[in-house]
């Protein structure tokens, strides 16, 4: 055929290995093996070529062929397979032979024929037994029959290659059958192996046992301080490693302090009981006070730092006050105080325990450590007083009886409605009312006055004012306040009301006075009769007719003498309207001009403008030169209808501008003008001549107007007690 195969070489070259397959089968069938080769390996098919000599038991032909082409390990699976085909001791002596028992074996056991390799082994290399029994063990061991793997590794005198197989599967009654049967120095191995599958599950307690049983307590500790639990590693440091205590606490706290934490109550609880238990107390002290605040809540920390001062009470006196110092410091500074008071009391340092529960509005603490000591309980009522007031506690006040101090805190805080239910409720004495009256009073006038003044000047009416001059300047800047409002202010408020309140309110101070020095201040004289009189002259305008309108002009004309505590510029319009409506037109145009000049001067703000020259003979008129603050008109169109009046009457040579003597003023409307001897009228205001002069409830008045004004009001007009004419 070498032809043929030329050919195909030559012009169908890629068809020349199927040329050479088919011609190897082709001689192969004929019987011609050694042609059939040569074709089989030109087609790269040695394997073919020894399978042929195989299946024709040319096993000679088959290993050389192996060997020549695939190298001496193929030549040993081929002998291997000689060997397995004749079986027993003819294989084995064939591999004997070729010496090839020892790689027959390896290839028996790698690829698991164990049965023929104990039997090569047996028959031919029996120290290769305990070899083929470890792989065989391991093989079952993959396969999952470690019953059979267990005796396997036994035979291969390797017991700790079953306990391991039987550790790995965690399945620990086994291993220690094993270790306890084959190999006894392996058991503390089984029970380190359970501990720290245990400690996998977290089941500390367990695998702390199971460490023991295997005497490793290190093993223990190492497993607690991993799992960060200092409390078991302490607690097993002192029973098993006491050598190792100082060390393990060390290890605690620095890991504490890595942490940020200062650790559980439990962690500090249970490292001070182990210094206890060993007896250093020192070391147990700062142990509970390694506990620091923010770390853990109060009550907890007021439950270690006090082992740590029962400690230093009973085992180390040396240390006790510095240690009471520091924890009742620590207590204060988590608000415990009455647990810091407790343990003050108990260092016999009882002001120290009552100053701290003080601190700590721990009261009946306090109370209960200043019993039988009257100065420490004076001090604590005192300061609970002071407490409850700086609180606004009243009901607190109240039960202690400080009637006055609760009052305080109602005032302080505006809260009137329940303070005058409080003194009708507990039935306060007058100079009590009066004073809370004259509080609120004093408050609105802080808050700027105004209207407010209505509600203040009906306070003190309704529950009276303290008759002291410690008040005068209340009464001054009310009495200013409510008589100097300008008209609009007037409209706006219950002004006649107010003025008719403000009267009587002034009117019983200056009695209570007088009752109880047997004077009166000038100044408050001042106020009561500017109010007095502005009351009259509202009550004459109010009844209205002629007879009032008479009396009105003339109280009018009086006020002028009060114009440092009533607007000057309201005085003087007033009393001019009132002149020029009864057709006192001389009278109206001298008042009305100087009121002309005062609102020039309270725009301009400048005093100086006033010529005082027409009234320099008005004795009872006296001159300021302390303007209004503002105009008593204050729209700009009024003040300029009454300049307007003023103007036209100036042209008029009927009008006399000027004021009377003082001589011919007696008995006009001038009168009020002057300074008398004579007694001055309770009513109007203007001299009362000897007979016109009547005595009645400790005033002077003129009969006539007397009688005037009380048939129409009723009323003595100084006492207010109920009067009827006396013609």
């Amino acid at each position: 055929y070498d032809a043929m195969v030329r050919l195909v070489a030559s012009y169908r070259k890629e068809l020349l290995k199927e040329t050479h397959q088919f011609l190897a089968q082709h001689l192969e069938s004929e019987g011609n093996l050694r042609e059939a080769e040569h074709h089989y390996c030109e087609a790269g098919e040695w394997l073919s070529a020894v399978n042929m000599y195989r299946s024709n038991d040319v096993w000679d032909e088959a290993i050389r062929v192996a060997k020549l082409h695939g190298g001496v390990n193929a030549s040993k699976r081929v002998a291997y397979a000689w060997a397995l085909a004749l079986g027993g001791e003819a294989g084995a002596k064939l591999l004997t032979k070729l010496g090839l028992i020892e790689p027959a074996i390896e290839y028996a056991m790698e690829s698991g024929a164990f049965d023929h390799a104990f039997e090569l082994a047996r028959s031919s290399l029996q120290r290769k037994l305990p070899e083929i029994h470890l792989k065989h063990a391991l093989y079952l061991e993959d396969e999952e029959k470690y019953n059979e793997a267990e005796d396997e590794f036994i035979n291969a005198n390797k017991p700790r290659e079953a306990i391991d197989m039987y550790v790995h599967q965690q399945d620990w009654a086994n291993a220690m059958r094993v270790a306890e049967t084959y190999d006894p120095s392996a058991v503390s191995d089984v029970y380190v192996a359970e501990a720290r599958a245990a400690a996998d599950r977290n089941e500390y307690p367990r695998a702390e046992e199971l460490f023991l049983m295997a005497s490793k307590p290190e093993l223990a500790l190492a497993m607690y301080q991993d799992a960060q639990m200092w409390h078991e590693a302490l607690a097993l440091t002192q029973t098993h490693l006491p050598h190792k205590l100082a060390e393990v606490n060390m290890a605690y706290q620095s890991a504490q302090a890595s942490r940020g934490t200062g650790g559980s109550k439990t962690d500090f609880l249970a490292t001070g009981r182990m210094w206890e238990n060993s007896k250093q107390w020192s070391n147990a002290v700062d142990a509970y006070l390694n506990a620091r605040k923010d770390a853990l809540p109060a009550d907890e920390l007021e439950e270690i730092w006090e082992c740590a001062v029962r400690i230093a009470r009973t085992e180390l006196r040396s240390r006790y006050p510095e240690v009471v110092m520091e924890v009742t410091r620590r207590l204060r500074e988590v608000r415990r105080h009455e647990a810091a008071a407790e343990i003050l009391r108990e260092a016999q340092q009882l002001e120290s325990a009552v100053e701290c529960a003080m601190q700590g509005e721990c009261w009946e603490k306090a109370r209960e450590l200043a019993q039988g000591q009257r100065a420490l309980e004076d001090r604590v009522e005192k300061a609970y007083q002071s407490f409850l007031v700086n609180a606004e506690n009243t009901d607190g006040l109240l039960e202690l009886g400080h009637t006055d101090a609760a009052l305080d805190v109602l005032a302080k805080g505006k809260e009137w409605d329940r303070l005058w239910e409080m003194t009708t409720k507990n039935r306060c004495a007058a100079p009590v009312l009066a004073k809370y009256a004259a509080v609120r009073m004093q408050q609105l006038l802080d808050e700027g006055g105004g209207r407010r003044l209505d509600e203040g000047v009906r306070t003190l009416f309704k529950y009276g004012a303290p008759a002291s001059l410690q008040y005068m300047d209340m009464y001054r800047d009310v009495t200013k306040g409510v008589l100097g409002r300008n008209r609009v202010q007037e409209e706006e408020a219950e002004q006649a009301r107010t003025v008719e309140c403000l009267r009587d309110v002034l009117y019983k101070v200056s009695t209570a006075l007088k009752g109880s020095s047997g004077g009166v201040d000038p100044e408050l004289e001042q106020l009561l009769m500017a109010t007095h009189y502005a009351n009259l002259f509202n009550k004459c305008q109010t009844e209205g007719g002629r007879d009032m309108a008479e009396l009105a002009t003339k109280i009018s004309i009086t006020l002028l003498r009060y114009n440092t505590v009533i607007p000057s510029d309201k005085v003087f319009y007033q009393a001019g309207m009132i002149c020029k409506e009864q057709n006192q037109t001389n009278l109206a145009f001298v008042l009305l001009n100087r009121y002309v000049d005062l609102t020039e001067a309270i725009e301009e703000g400048d005093a100086g403008m006033i010529d005082n020259a027409d009234f320099s003979a008005a004795t009872n008129v006296p001159f300021t030169d302390v303007l209004p603050k503002g105009q008593y008109l204050p729209e700009e169109s009024e003040r300029e209808g009454v300049r307007d009046w003023v103007l036209s009457v100036c042209m008029d040579a009927s009008v006399d501008a000027a004021l009377p003597p003082e001589g011919q003023a007696q008995g006009t409307i001038y009168a009020g003008l002057y300074a008398s001897d004579l007694a001055t009228c309770i009513v109007t205001g203007f001299p009362v001549a000897k007979r016109d002069e009547m005595q009645v409830n400790n005033s002077v008045a003129n009969k006539r107007d007397w009688n005037l004004l009380v048939s129409k009001t009723k009323a003595c007009p100084w006492t207010g007690k109920a009067e009827s004419p006396a013609w």
